[in-house]
């Protein structure tokens, strides 16, 4: 992830970075660097990468609630959360990585279909909420998967650290302080305050980038 000096997500909101032509260049040369071929976002995240919200058409039939694989030679992975079928794809890619979704069983037949129809796979991960580890287990299981880069949203993020699912932590922080109240983090978990910090962690690297970016790489220990 990349940040803010006090962990601000929201790229746009920095102006042009020194060194840089885009914000988001530094975060994709050093999420590159790991060659990790699947990377997992929220719903927030994934609708960046999705086709206008059109209104769907009817299904002709019932669509069976099982998993449903739309490319069975895919070699790379964008794969977003989706419990209320909310997202509209017209293809199954994404920069030719293929889409998974993974959705519960309150979407809609329609929606379903609609997803049949645009090649996208889709993968049952609970009734009305995301089972997390569940996800994972079957992304391992279906697609051989493991290792995910975890990309945010914020709270994406800070459910699948509560759920003590992230193993490592790579933080670019940008030389700009944002201040602003209620600009989401890189880490918000759903719900009331934790009691305590959610994790702890143990440095395992750093650089100073151009413009005076720094890349920290933690581990996630308890």
């Amino acid at each position: 992830m990349c940040t803010s000096l006090d962990g601000k997500i929201i790229g746009h909101r920095w102006g042009k970075l020194r060194g840089y032509q885009h914000e988001s260049e530094v975060f994709e040369t050093t999420a590159a660097s790991f060659g990790i071929g699947a990377w997992l976002v929220g719903t927030t995240t994934m609708d960046e990468f999705d086709g206008p919200k059109i209104k769907l058409p009817r299904a002709k039939s019932r669509v069976p609630r099982r998993d449903f694989i739309g490319n069975q030679s895919a070699k790379s992975f964008g794969i977003g959360a989706d419990a209320k079928g909310v997202l509209r794809f017209k293809n199954n890619e994404v920069g030719g990585d293929h889409v998974v979704l993974l959705v519960t069983d309150r979407v809609s037949d329609d929606y379903l279909a609609h997803l049949q129809s645009a090649g996208v796979s889709y993968l049952f991960c609970g009734k009305r909420r995301i089972d997390l580890k569940l996800a994972l287990q079957k992304l391992g299981r279906t697609f051989k998967l493991r290792k995910l880069m975890l990309q945010g949203g914020g709270r994406f993020n800070g459910a699948m650290l509560a759920a003590g699912l992230v193993d490592e932590i790579s933080h670019l922080t940008v030389p700009v302080a944002d201040g602003g109240a209620g600009v989401a983090c890189m880490f918000d978990i759903p719900g009331n305050a934790p009691a305590k910090a959610t994790a702890k962690l143990r440095l395992l690297s750093h650089k100073i980038m151009p413009g005076g970016v720094i890349w920290a790489r933690y581990r996630v220990v308890a």
